[in-house]
């Protein structure tokens, strides 16, 4: 008697639905939102847009334009929101890409999937970069500025170049007002890994002509084991040559750390001039996961100007954007005429953290 009852009414259940007689509709399609932040800089100008793939196509079912972006100085703190919605179930990916016959993607999320158990995918997030595909550095300095500064409708702009690609220049733009008791400071972050020409040009939209302003005598290196490139320094000159780039120092020594780091959390040796300049230390060596069992570290801090230095260590947190200081070096150090300095150590203590 009770499995023809649960017969009944399963039957009775079905012409409910098929009736519109108070039954639930199964839904067939999905819905996906969340963001990707851009990373600077960009190569010349480029009109972003964001979509929604099939798994193993480069068509998108949705898309939807993020806007124009140009060859500008960061790109640091712009997010693509985006939202889809009546997607038929399936496997999908969502891209950043440039517009053309065939895309260019900047970014391509891991695959997710639409089905009835999984119908709302929210809260992805990732990162690009116009550089090439992570894991990315970011390269930093400045030039002094000679010369008057050219007219004309000239593009100005620090470039750094690939080395296997020269032509292809990634641009960070500069004008007059950047200058700044005679030099130009930038940062370019999403640098992936790899060697590179940094240099100051100008661009003539007319003649399509690229001067050289100034460059640093030297690849530059963007790696594993040093992916903050920071004191990039060189001169620059508009009137004629620049001249050599300044000599630049390095300190190394070991921390001594009380316990091993806990995780969670972001960890770097540190110099900083004294006192202290707004932004960034010129100089800043990163501890990677591997290391955070440990209770030493061996650091290197390269490309520092002729200075007086403290050497410290600091611990980062992403979340509330808080920098904790718990170890440092109880002299200074000067850099004078790109001199090394050896045995820089010190001892840290790692409760300060809890």
């Amino acid at each position: 008697m009770q499995l023809r009852i649960a017969a009944f009414m399963f039957i009775v259940g079905l012409l409910l639905a098929s009736c519109g007689g108070g039954g639930v509709e199964q839904l067939t399609t999905g819905q996906v939102s969340g963001s990707v932040k851009v990373l600077g800089p960009s190569n010349g100008a480029v009109e972003l847009m964001v979509g929604v793939f099939p798994s193993g196509s480069d068509t998108p079912v949705q898309s939807s334009s993020a806007g124009r972006v140009t060859s500008t100085a960061s790109l640091a703190d712009r997010t693509i929101s985006y939202s889809f919605s009546d997607i038929q179930f399936g496997n999908y990916y969502i891209g950043v890409f440039a517009d053309g016959a065939s895309p260019t993607f900047y970014y391509q999320s891991g695959d997710f999937s639409f089905n009835t158990e999984n119908q709302i995918v929210s809260g992805l997030a990732g990162q690009c970069s116009f550089s090439g595909a992570a894991p990315w550095g970011t390269v930093s300095g400045s030039t002094s500025i000679a010369g008057d500064w050219p007219t004309g409708g000239l593009l100005t702009f620090i470039g750094i170049s690939p080395m296997s690609s020269p032509q292809s220049v990634l641009q960070y733009l500069v004008s007059e007002s950047d200058v700044n008791d005679g030099r130009i400071n930038y940062n370019m972050e999403g640098i992936a890994y790899g060697t590179y020409l940094v240099g100051f040009y100008g661009y003539d939209p007319v003649s399509r002509e690229i001067t050289t302003y100034g460059a640093f005598d030297n690849p530059v290196v963007v790696s594993a084991n040093s992916p903050n490139i920071a004191t990039i320094n060189f001169p620059s000159d508009f009137a004629g040559d620049p001249g050599e780039d300044p000599q630049l120092g390095t300190i190394t020594g070991t921390v001594s750390l009380s316990a091993a780091l806990p995780s969670g959390l972001f960890y770097y040796v540190a110099a900083n001039t004294i006192p202290p300049a707004q932004g960034a230390p010129p100089a800043v060596y990163e501890v990677f996961e591997g290391q955070l069992n440990g209770t030493t570290i061996d650091y290197t801090l390269s490309f520092l100007d002729d200075d007086t230095y403290s050497v410290s260590i600091f611990a980062y947190d992403v979340v509330s954007h808080q920098a904790t200081y718990f170890g440092e070096y109880e002299g200074t150090v000067d850099i004078s005429g790109g001199d090394s300095h050896s045995g820089i150590d010190f001892t840290a203590d790692v409760s300060q953290l809890n």
